[in-house]
């Protein structure tokens, strides 16, 4: 009797699991059942169907924001080349502050004195600034004058991470309800006669494809790597390199290092994706390279329209 008394507890726990597992992936679920849905409400096939709703759901949601994005980053760097022109002031006001022989007081980090009370010490004996804490100072004015242009313009810098924190979690629902719907054989029923040439009737979408194992990770590879290239290319360009004039880069800076090490993981990612589509099912790759694909034709237009300017 205590056996058959732990037996049911453990059956019960388990079965409770299970339903909470199911429950966690009911959004994913979800996606499947909609993308159903839609296939047989459009009798549309799935090889069309993948590219058509990708191309409008990411023009819906994720263009806009993209478009606000374009625009307040390039606000962003005509309001960099005004505030290039504080450090050096304001490195000049303290050091001539500090070098003055009259006690004037306290330094502010903009250069200026607080008070103008002389006293009995040597001048500027306990107020004397090293070229390091000049510096210091002049960025935190940069920064400061920075960061009152921003918000003055609304383009606070807080507002960049808008865009992944909507594009990452869409695009792994999306891949997800993708990859629940090819859980199970999926072969295709709605079929048009331009198709059917191409595509056998027989072939399961829920699949790598067998007879060409290395195309569709080859094509993904190829769409993600140009947009990886590009945006590095764009980020990195400036007015004089676009004009053809050759300018000496700072390569051991750390924009510069960051810059290389974001190209190198994103170079790897691209890499690493190629190797998961290998084995991915049909339909999640080809929904994956119609992403890649709309990212880089938006990248072409949203840089033709509101290029960036260092």
């Amino acid at each position: 009797m205590l056996v058959s008394s732990c037996t049911y507890r453990a059956s019960l726990r388990g079965v409770i699991g299970l339903q909470s597992n199911k429950r966690s992936f009911s959004m994913f679920q979800g996606v499947s059942d909609a993308l159903v849905t839609i296939h047989t409400a459009s009798g549309l096939p799935w090889v069309v169907l993948i590219p058509l709703g990708t191309i409008a759901l990411r023009t819906v949601t994720t263009l806009p924001l993209s478009i606000w994005q374009r625009k307040r980053i390039v606000k962003q760097q005509e309001l960099r080349k005004l505030v290039q022109a504080i450090p050096p002031v304001t490195k000049l006001r303290l050091a001539a502050t500090t070098a003055s022989k009259i006690e004037t007081g306290p330094i502010t980090s903009s250069g200026s004195a607080i008070s103008e009370t002389p006293t009995t010490e040597p001048s500027g004996k306990n107020r004397t600034l090293t070229p390091e804490q000049i510096t210091l100072l002049a960025v935190k004015e940069t920064r400061k004058r920075q960061k009152r242009l921003f918000s003055k313009y609304n383009v606070q810098m807080w507002k960049n991470i808008v865009l992944p924190l909507v594009q990452v979690p869409l695009w792994v629902t999306l891949s997800m309800g993708i990859r629940t719907l090819t859980e199970k054989k999926l072969l295709e029923t709605n079929y048009y006669n331009i198709l059917s040439t191409y595509i056998p009737p027989n072939l399961d979408l829920s699949l790598p494809l067998d007879s060409l194992p290395m195309l569709l990770p080859m094509i993904l590879g190829s769409f993600a790597l140009t947009n990886v290239e590009y945006n590095g290319k764009m980020l990195t360009s400036t007015k004089a390199s676009d004009a053809g004039i050759k300018v000496a880069t700072d390569e051991f800076s750390k924009i510069s290092q960051s810059m290389t090490s974001i190209l190198n993981i994103s170079r790897f990612s691209c890499i690493f994706m190629m190797g998961i589509s290998s084995q991915a099912p049909l339909l999640l790759s080809l929904y994956w390279i119609s992403s890649q694909a709309y990212s880089f034709i938006q990248n072409l237009v949203l840089n033709w329209l509101w290029p960036y300017e260092r």
